[in-house]
């Protein structure tokens, strides 16, 4: 237990280092949404989110643990920037309740308190699961609930018991109300029930029942305005799903257009997410599992469960990074039993193995060591771009300077627009005239773009949008680089990750000057 305890100690401080990387300026935008929502609620006034895009669980846990704070300590945290650390913070303490989780997973599968204690190291250190824990947003809380079904439904298998089938209720209700493609879960859950009670028919329907009941009074609960507000709800869902199954509905999703299903996500946890060392203790990890696990029903439900998400999550359209943050329990769990194979053959080689994971991690929080990109770029541009300047930003990328941005002028460039030609680009063309500076404040537009530039292969082409970038960046307009500001892992460059691992807490920023 000492262990265990120095584990989560050293696991929490990764997370909590730099946990202000923005200085409070709500640079992530899904979180600065979530906060805004957060923000125009109250217990007990008002607890409709009016927004669906994700559960309220997650957003009811911050207001009413803020209001707590505010109630009983005097603090002033009930409000949109008083929430932004808070936020966080609850995030690092979820992120630290699914380590725990993952070593009574493992302990239940092996038996061996090694292989356990390995699997929480391989999570603790693992940078994708320290990185979004820096972030308030809902994957978080689904990892967490998600890893604490996984468990519950270990233990059905052993004990299937009418208070585990609650439990399972409870939980499938919090994950539910924390983001609505839990669902897919439902049919894992029912078949595990059935798998245990399927000779006794009238039990498998009891079952059934105590769990539909304990998830939709706890649903309710925990979302009520789901029910309440149902019309809104039902129209966020279906938005929400549209924009997974296509990624042209949304500008900021066609980085995804072309991108092959299931390889663009393994690609990003191999390189990044988790990163090669880890990566491939896993791997080994999972062969063995299945090897081994053909006369083992846990094991067999632990694998499938989280094969039967990726084959469901791994073939969407639009592929965030994040959306694979529940596997990686079964990431730190199978490679702590691949490390444990390759310790009793090759000693000195699981050694080097655990001081290279190391170093990987520690490359990574080089990170919050650094001053966030946008702000060195916004001290910048106040000491060097003179008063009333123009300024030429591109839409749907927060604008820069973040702060004291009044005393200049923008020019909004509209460079997602349809269709790419000769008007579109008239306009352009004025509002770049105009110009005095150029900020492409991230790669959101950069990159993605000029890859859709043949119009006989895609559905929308930016031919246009192609060559002036090609132009800006080979010094063929009439501007030239006058700042740059990256922050990277040590030793590493991670800019061709996906660009949600890079454009919130370490966005590329190129600043271009007019030649005068």
């Amino acid at each position: 237990m000492i262990k265990m305890a120095i584990m989560l100690l050293a696991a929490l401080t990764l997370r909590i280092l730099g946990i202000n990387w923005d200085q409070g300026f709500h640079l992530h935008p899904d979180e600065r949404m979530l906060i805004m929502v957060a923000d125009r609620i109250s217990f007990f006034k008002n607890l409709n989110p009016v927004f669906f895009n994700y559960g309220s669980l997650p957003i009811y846990f911050l207001k009413g643990g803020a209001q707590l704070l505010d109630f009983f300590f005097k603090t002033e945290l009930a409000n949109y920037n008083g929430m932004l650390v808070l936020g966080r913070l609850l995030s690092a303490g979820f992120d630290i309740l699914t380590i725990i989780f993952i070593y009574k997973i493992s302990r239940l599968l092996f038996k061996n308190t090694k292989i356990a204690l390995f699997s929480s190291f391989f999570y603790s250190v693992a940078f994708f699961p320290i990185q979004n824990s820096h972030f308030f947003v809902v994957d978080v809380f689904l990892t967490t609930f998600t890893t604490i079904l996984v468990y519950l439904l270990l233990i059905f298998l052993k004990s299937p018991t009418f208070k585990q089938t609650i439990k399972t209720g409870i939980i499938f209700a919090a994950m539910m109300a924390t983001k609505f493609t839990a669902i897919i879960f439902l049919p894992v859950i029912i078949g595990i029930i059935f798998y245990k009670t399927r000779k006794q028919f009238y039990k498998f329907l009891f079952f059934l029942l105590i769990f539909h009941l304990s998830f939709f009074i706890c649903h309710f609960l925990f979302m009520p305005y789901a029910y309440l507000d149902f019309g809104k709800f039902v129209l966020d869902i279906k938005q929400q799903l549209a924009m997974n199954s296509n990624p042209w509905i949304f500008p900021y999703t066609l980085q995804y257009v072309g991108t092959v299903p299931y390889f663009y996500y393994l690609k990003n946890i191999f390189l990044w997410g988790l990163g090669p060392v880890i990566s491939i203790l896993s791997l080994i990890g999972i062969l063995k599992l299945k090897i081994e696990s053909r006369l083992n029903r846990e094991k067999i439900v632990f694998i499938g469960f989280y094969l039967f998400y990726f084959l469901i999550v791994g073939r969407s359209a639009v592929k965030f990074m994040r959306y694979m943050l529940p596997l990686y329990p079964l990431f730190a769990i199978s490679a702590s039993f691949g490390l444990y194979k390759v310790y009793k053959r090759f000693k000195v080689l699981a050694y080097l193995f655990i001081l290279m994971i190391l170093l990987w991690s520690f490359s990574f929080m080089n990170i919050y060591s650094q001053t966030h990109t946008r702000i060195s770029a916004t001290q910048w541009i106040l000491k060097n771009v003179p008063v009333g300047s123009t300024l030429a930003v591109e839409h749907w990328d927060d604008r820069l300077p973040v702060f004291n941005g009044e005393d200049y002028k923008y020019e909004e460039l509209t460079l997602y627009d349809q269709p790419d030609d000769e008007v579109k680009w008239k306009i352009l063309d004025e509002k770049l005239r105009r110009a005095d500076y150029i900020i492409i404040a991230s790669n959101r537009l950069s990159v993605p773009l000029p890859k859709l530039a043949n119009c006989s292969k895609y559905l929308r082409c930016f031919p246009k949008t192609n060559k002036y970038y090609k132009k800006l960046f080979n010094d063929k307009l009439s501007f030239r680089k006058a700042a740059e500001f990256s922050v990277s892992p040590l030793f590493l460059n991670d800019q061709s990750a996906d660009e949600s691992f890079t454009v919130y807490d370490h966005p590329k920023i190129v600043i271009f000057k007019r030649l005068h």
